[in-house]
């Protein structure tokens, strides 16, 4: 047997070379364990020898660009996304949401509506993150005139019909708003979990009451009332500037609230987002004049850097030379390591965990998902174990697509990621070591 030990780098050579292991002891111990056998396919140890030869002449290539995504479906997200900001690499992206609203209790009685008083109406939701810096938005609130469908394939570009009353009051700038997901709220002598709270118009809370008093389940009511589209409407932000807000808004704490006097008496009323409410997010992202908007149309330049970014893009990398691996190998150990570039303390962060997926099989489109990666902060970089996905092409089971790397939570939040390319000039680029048994 003959064990090889292949880098597969942007033109890399290899060459006939002598690789020892570091520990004498593992070198001992590998000899007096020395026999005839075959190891299994994803055995995770080396076989006899420690002694790895490697001898050819071949070139191996990675490439490295930015694919843009046509359809990111949106409906039932774990999170709602509102707000905006100005990513001087990425460019400008902006989040809203539309969703249904359902009733905390059915056939409620206000004694007489028309002497009732709505002392105020708000719409609180809890946090569940951010992604950004937290600068005042212009929160707005529209409600929605056409039915949401559980039939409907609602994606990131999706709209739907809305009346043009802002519903957030405007007179003392009650939609200026500095989300603090840090800060506790104060309702009354109440300290709630840290929320977004937004005001509402008191006139179209007591017509909300009137139509709930009216239905007789979460149905009726729907034909009545559609639901609500939130929305910023902020300036121009300056490269930096402005955050996307994570919504948790199935959460307890999440409804939208009227407060109100009848007949002396103080009381309030809760519309609710349940989990059987049709809800989704509406993400526009502007590349115009940015480097990632080069790399979308020249696929060559992401060889210098390439990016990802949730609802929008995905990373993609590409190793030809895979094919030209013998066909009778076992792959001990196949490992990719994407170094990202990214500043400490930015809350442009890398994200927590990414998906590697790929092109499997032909005449199928579908992307499945070949392994989800952690981020390493001691390397500053995804470490992807490619060791079943490398047999499974040699074996020729799978085809060798390439790779399309994405943040897990891609059509939850507003992540993204700055890659070094193939050629990049900073201290580390994209590497893929496959160790190997030629039987």
């Amino acid at each position: 047997m003959m064990i090889k030990t292949v880098e597969i780098k942007k033109n890399k050579r290899w060459r006939k070379i002598i690789l020892f292991f570091a520990a004498f002891f593992c070198l001992t111990a590998a000899f007096t364990s020395c026999k005839k056998k075959k190891s299994p396919v994803g055995s995770q140890a080396l076989p006899s020898g420690s002694i790895m030869n490697s001898d050819g002449l071949d070139t191996f290539q990675i490439h490295t660009y930015t694919v843009e995504e046509d359809t990111v479906l949106t409906m039932d997200p774990e999170f709602n996304l509102i707000g905006s900001f100005n990513d001087e690499v990425f460019g400008t992206v902006e989040a809203e949401f539309y969703s249904q609203l359902t009733l905390s209790g059915f056939s409620p009685d206000f004694g007489d509506i028309s002497s009732l008083t709505v002392d105020s109406a708000v719409v609180a939701f809890e946090f569940g993150g951010y992604y950004g810096n937290l600068n005042e938005q212009l929160f707005e609130i529209y409600e929605i005139t056409e039915d949401l469908s559980r039939d409907s394939s609602y994606t990131r570009n999706s709209v739907v019909a809305t009346s043009t009353q802002n519903l957030v009051p405007t007179g003392n700038n009650e939609g200026l708003i500095t989300p603090d997901p840090e800060k506790s709220a104060i309702v009354g002598s109440d300290t709630l979990s840290p929320q977004l709270r937004i005001p509402l118009d008191p006139v179209f809370a007591k017509n909300l009451l009137t139509l709930a008093e009216s239905a007789t389940d979460d149905a009726n009511f729907l034909d009545l009332f559609k639901g609500l589209h939130f929305k910023v409407n902020n300036a121009m932000l300056a490269p930096g500037e402005g955050s996307v807000i994570y919504l948790a808004s199935t959460k307890p704490a999440s409804k939208l609230t009227v407060y109100y006097t009848s007949g002396g008496e103080q009381a309030s009323f809760d519309f609710i987002i349940t989990g059987s409410a049709i809800d989704f997010n509406h993400v526009k992202t502007d590349y115009s004049m940015t480097r990632v908007q080069q790399v979308i149309n020249d696929n060559s330049l992401g060889d210098e850097e390439f990016y990802a970014h949730a609802f929008a893009t995905r990373a993609k990398v590409e190793f030809s030379s895979i094919n030209d691996l013998p066909d009778d190998i076992i792959v001990h150990n196949a490992t990719l390591e994407l170094p990202v570039n990214y500043y400490q303390g930015s809350n442009f962060y890398p994200s927590t965990e990414v998906n590697v997926s790929a092109k499997l099989f032909e005449g199928d489109d579908r992307k499945y998902v070949v392994s989800t990666v952690a981020y390493n902060k001691s390397k500053k970089a995804y470490v992807v174990d490619l060791r079943t996905y490398v047999q499974n092409i040699v074996k020729g089971e799978i085809q060798n697509n390439g790779l399309y790397i994405s943040p897990k939570k891609y059509n939850t939040t507003t992540e993204r990621l700055v890659f070094n390319g193939a050629n990049s000039t900073n201290k580390k680029q994209p590497k893929l070591s496959i160790v190997y048994t030629k039987l």
